[in-house]
């Protein structure tokens, strides 16, 4: 067993500290940066808060206005099956992602702010797990690229949808283990690496998204 490293079954939850301490420092500070091109005459506009339906319950995130015209966001995913005690099959993701948005259209106007029609450029990375009949990978992955959104009012105004698709590129790293035993350790090929590359279609949404302001200090749903 020699070319055989005994796996930790959640070792890559280790990651999850890093990539969410760099998005909480550098995610702040953009949005007190660029805070001020948010406001208007009467109305701050705070960060709406989205989820893609997609994946219910397994992800959400965040988009903040700058101006009319422009916008940056925020997403985490987690769709997480764990292993059962038999080590059988899993399936164990995080990723963090970040994104900026031009909104297209004349004469933009602040109840106009993220709807309608954008082209924006997108960025993710996080790690996985993906086991099935007791052989896995184990690895971490980074993708970017841009896509075109398109966003409606819903409910009178007070929520958005949003249907999204995207192009881009997409790597990943990962090593290779089995488990040998029902309930048993996994065992990592020491010398087994795959990486993977992919260029193509690579995002799509359909999102629900919650617009939040402040007007007259006193926080409201968009009208």
């Amino acid at each position: 067993m020699d070319t055989k490293t005994v796996i930790t079954v959640r070792e890559y939850s280790r990651l999850y500290a890093p990539i969410y301490k760099t998005l909480k420092t550098w995610g702040l500070v953009g949005l007190l940066t660029l805070l001020p091109f948010s406001l208007s005459a009467q109305i701050i506009n705070l960060p709406s808060l989205r989820t893609n339906v997609l994946l219910p319950l397994l992800n959400i995130g965040a988009e903040q206005p700058l101006g009319n015209r422009w916008s940056i966001g925020a997403d985490v995913y987690w769709p997480w099956i764990p292993r059962g005690n038999s080590n059988k099959n899993c399936f164990q993701a995080f990723g963090a992602g970040l994104e900026g948005r031009y909104w297209l259209g004349k004469n933009r106007q602040p109840e106009q702010r993220l709807l309608g029609h954008s082209i924006g450029a997108f960025a993710m990375t996080g790690y996985y797990d993906w086991e099935r009949n007791y052989s896995g990978y184990q690895g971490d992955f980074i993708l970017g690229g841009i896509d075109y959104l398109y966003a409606k009012p819903i409910f009178k105004g007070k929520m958005h949808l949003e249907l999204s698709i995207g192009i881009g590129y997409f790597h990943s790293k990962s090593t290779h283990y089995n488990v040998f035993e029902e309930g048993g350790k996994g065992y990592r090929d020491k010398d087994y690496r795959k990486k993977v590359g992919y260029f193509g279609p690579l995002k799509a949404t359909v999102a629900l998204v919650l617009p939040l302001q402040v007007l007259m200090g006193k926080t409201k749903k968009k009208q």
